[in-house]
């Protein structure tokens, strides 16, 4: 059943969502997802113990993790229960933020599949009224809570505030189309201070985000600064940083199968340099269930996608589960 629905939600996008205007597409897609009940659908749903991962202390369900991009409770509550081990916000600042003028999504068609760039800037209502948003929410898996800041108090204020709801905190420093956050790896210093008030400031495990387009750097200085700050979790990684003249910054973060072999050789480089130091969460590029095995095989503690999430539909998951319980000893 899994395959045939899959199958039908790949046909839906190819034939319909992909033809419309990115914004329309979103407004559809968002509205689908707050509308129908999917979440109850138990066939989403894997339970066994052979899938279950710990992430900083955290027991996850199973290693798929819905990235980074939901800040609407009604849809993060819907995503719980679609067969996510854990469900990631979208990163969240101090101030509401309106995000970058329109066009800021466009498609990317490439040989490995269908991807997206975006310039979003962060669009999101801010601290005060996303904590409000969240009251009431049921984690049926962890809430993985996302924070950017453009400064060291940044980064400890959002961590202080959003601990009471989030089950891990992630630290974004590595967006690519929002310079100040980008910019950290060319500020060592100013990051070690910035991770270490962040990781003081929690009472749940934290993660950095990291981005793919500084492998050496983030070897040198941001995971050391990170495990020295008593950080075990990377997210590995963020969006790759691409020119776009259809966007209104002409330049955005790539995301999809394009940019999956960097994921996984990025990866691969963090265990074999750091061993067990580090939980590491493979992101990019993930769309279909032999990747997310790849990233696994290769070192990852679990994996993460959202353009997969768009692109092959809510069951992608499930078909990843499946993929991995096939694989499990027997109990």
């Amino acid at each position: 059943m899994v395959s045939v629905a899959a199958a039908a939600y790949r046909a839906f996008y190819g034939g319909v969502l992909s033809r419309l205007p990115e914004q329309t597409a979103i407004r559809i897609g968002q509205s689908l997802l707050r509308a129908l009940p999917l979440d109850r659908c138990p066939f989403f749903t894997l339970r066994d113990p052979r899938l279950e991962v710990t992430l900083g202390g955290v027991r996850l369900p199973n290693p798929v993790i819905l990235a980074a991009m939901y800040y609407d409770a009604r849809i993060l509550a819907r995503a719980m229960g679609l067969g996510f081990g854990a469900v990631t916000t979208k990163s969240i600042t101090r101030q509401p933020r309106p995000g970058h003028p329109l066009p800021n999504l466009v498609r990317s068609v490439t040989a490995a599949g269908p991807g997206l760039v975006n310039c979003n800037g962060f669009q999101n209502p801010g601290l005060d009224a996303f904590l409000a948003s969240m009251r009431g929410l049921r984690h049926r898996v962890p809430l993985i809570v996302s924070v950017a800041g453009e400064s060291e108090e940044d980064y400890a204020d959002l961590v202080r505030a959003v601990t009471p709801i989030a089950d891990l905190v992630e630290l974004n420093i590595s967006s690519p189309n929002t310079k100040l956050v980008y910019t950290w790896s060319e500020r060592p210093r100013q990051l070690r201070e910035a991770l270490e008030g962040a990781r003081r400031a929690a009472a749940v495990p934290v993660s950095v985000k990291i981005s793919p387009d500084f492998p050496d750097e983030n070897e040198r200085h941001i995971i050391p600064a990170a495990i020295a700050a008593g950080i075990q979790i990377v997210n590995y990684g963020n969006a790759r940083r691409v020119d776009e003249p259809r966007l209104s910054q002409k330049a955005g973060g790539l995301s999809g199968p394009a940019i999956f072999p960097a994921t996984l050789d990025n990866v691969r480089r963090t265990r074999k340099r750091f061993g067990a130091a580090l939980d590491i969460v493979g992101t990019g590029g993930v769309d279909a269930p032999d990747k997310a095995v790849a990233l696994l095989d290769a070192g990852a503690t679990a994996i993460g996608y959202f353009t997969g999430f768009v692109t092959r539909g809510p069951f992608l998951a499930r078909r990843i589960l499946d993929a991995l319980l096939a694989r499990a000893p027997r109990a």
